[in-house]
């Protein structure tokens, strides 16, 4: 039993008054369950379902004062509205000091009564949502941004708890977007290093000589510019949490230098004589097969098996589609002031558990601050996801449909391809669209030019590179 308006109770002995003020209010488009007392409107069954209730204080057997004690003890967040005489205001006083959320004497008009009753049910819901924001909230603090209660992800969690407290190098793999450093951030959180530094770098972003200086640090003097000593994460973490994303990036020599701290704790700034010993415990994560890149020579041997020694992998979310709701309400939690009683149907939500989702939970949130920002009303219909999946899909032959590779003729399931390739091939369009200009295939990508140009080695395109930057 449900209205857009609401439901209201409606408690009062005077007949006349109650089915005329009742029928009123189902016009203007309320449900009205119908009490001619305390005791009768206690033992209706749909009262869990009202959104308000409106009671006269006058009733014989039990009055007003005490249906407004019963009914806030049993549903301590319903709002109720008392009706009292002129010579009652006192008994209507009481009434608010109980919990009563306005009153108003009779005879009143349904224009004024419907006034507050809009404005309770706004102030019940609000409330409602605010509680859970709050406990959306607090599940992710609790689990450090991990979002879930599949099965897939209890999993994940209960391996961070088994190793947080290891000090071995932990290596998390994954697809983009499966939220890799909040895997690292919870082993580090959870873990008796929580009080010390966690630090994180992603290789991806820096030159190999830059990489070396920020994770080694360097003296004064070691190289022309270096007026300055530099501390090195690996210093800035000790006794802490260092996270290296990327690390398929990392380059060989660099590579050489952190399998040295991984084995000894130590390590020689650049351009100094001395060691340097550190107790940062080192996590690092890769999007890709590390035994794949061992094969092809292009990471580390020895290094892969020292950091095969505690490997977490973190689910795509395809794996687990049951735990869209809670992502996105954890995503509407942490954007409340800007998408304040946004919310998504449950259409919308059955179309975002049809998708495959090949960008993960960072895809999924992408969608959904597009879906809240684009909004013609607070909550968002299934169209409206429908229509943004299909636009922002790289296979727009798709129909909005058929997401689910499950549902593809067989005929379609062998051109869904990997994420890497389609990356591929989205950086070659985006190349050809802007005559190779590299500065500016870089600014449209929304990445800086040095990863796309590593990018682009990565996937053969290197070619692209070294085109001068025409116009």
């Amino acid at each position: 039993m449900n209205s857009d308006l609401g439901t209201i109770l409606l408690v009062d002995d005077d007949s006349a008054f109650r089915q005329a003020a009742g029928r009123a209010l189902e016009r203007r488009g309320y449900v009205v369950l119908y009490a001619e007392s305390g005791e009768e409107a206690m033992q209706i069954h749909a009262l869990a379902d009202c959104d308000a209730a409106v009671v006269d204080l006058r009733m014989p057997g039990m009055d007003g004062l005490e249906l407004v004690k019963n009914l806030r003890s049993r549903f301590d967040d319903l709002p109720v509205i008392v009706l009292t005489g002129h010579g009652a205001i006192s008994t209507a006083i009481d009434s608010i000091k109980l919990g009563a959320f306005h009153y108003l004497t009779k005879p009143c008009e349904i224009s004024e009564l419907d006034i507050y009753l809009k404005k309770a049910i706004e102030s019940r819901r609000l409330r409602q949502d605010a509680i859970h924001l709050r406990d959306a909230i607090h599940r992710a603090e609790a689990s450090h941004g991990i979002i879930g209660e599949s099965p897939v992800i209890r999993r994940l969690l209960e391996v961070i708890e088994r190793v947080k407290d290891a000090d071995a190098p932990v290596l998390v793999a994954g697809e983009s977007g499966t939220g890799k450093e909040l895997v690292a951030r919870a082993l580090h959180f959870q873990s008796r290093r929580k009080e010390f530094p966690f630090v994180a770098l992603n290789c991806a972003t820096l030159k190999p000589e830059l990489l070396e200086n920020e994770l080694f640090g360097h003296v004064s003097g070691a190289f022309t510019g270096a007026v300055n000593r530099k501390i090195g994460l690996f210093a800035v973490a000790d006794k802490g949490t260092l996270f290296i994303d990327e690390i398929v990036d990392m380059d060989p020599n660099v590579q050489a230098g952190l399998l040295r701290v991984i084995e000894t704790g130590e390590y020689r700034p650049l351009g100094s004589t001395k060691e340097k010993t550190t107790n940062a415990r080192v996590i690092v994560a890769a999007n890709r097969d590390l035994a794949a890149q061992v094969r092809e020579k292009k990471f580390r041997e020895d290094l892969f098996y020292r950091l095969n020694v505690i490997v977490i992998q973190t689910p795509p979310l395809r794996t687990h589609l049951e735990d869209i709701p809670c992502l996105i309400e954890a995503f509407l939690a942490r954007a409340a002031v800007r998408y304040k009683g946004v919310n998504f149907s449950d259409d919308a939500l059955k179309v975002l558990q049809s998708y495959h989702w090949p960008g993960n939970v960072r895809e999924l949130f992408n969608i959904c601050e597009r879906a809240v920002l684009l909004r013609n009303d607070c909550t968002i219909p299934a169209d409206e996801i429908e229509s943004l999946l299909y636009m922002t899909t790289f296979d727009q032959s798709i129909s909005p449909k058929t997401w689910e590779p499950s549902s593809l003729p067989a005929s379609r399931k062998n051109e869904l391809r990997s994420l890497e390739d389609i990356e591929r091939e989205h950086i070659q369009n985006v190349m050809e669209s802007v005559n190779h200009n590299v500065s500016r295939a870089a600014e449209i990508l929304g990445i800086d030019r040095r990863t796309l140009q590593r990018k682009m080695e990565r996937y053969g395109l290197r070619e692209y590179s070294d085109r001068t930057n025409t116009p």
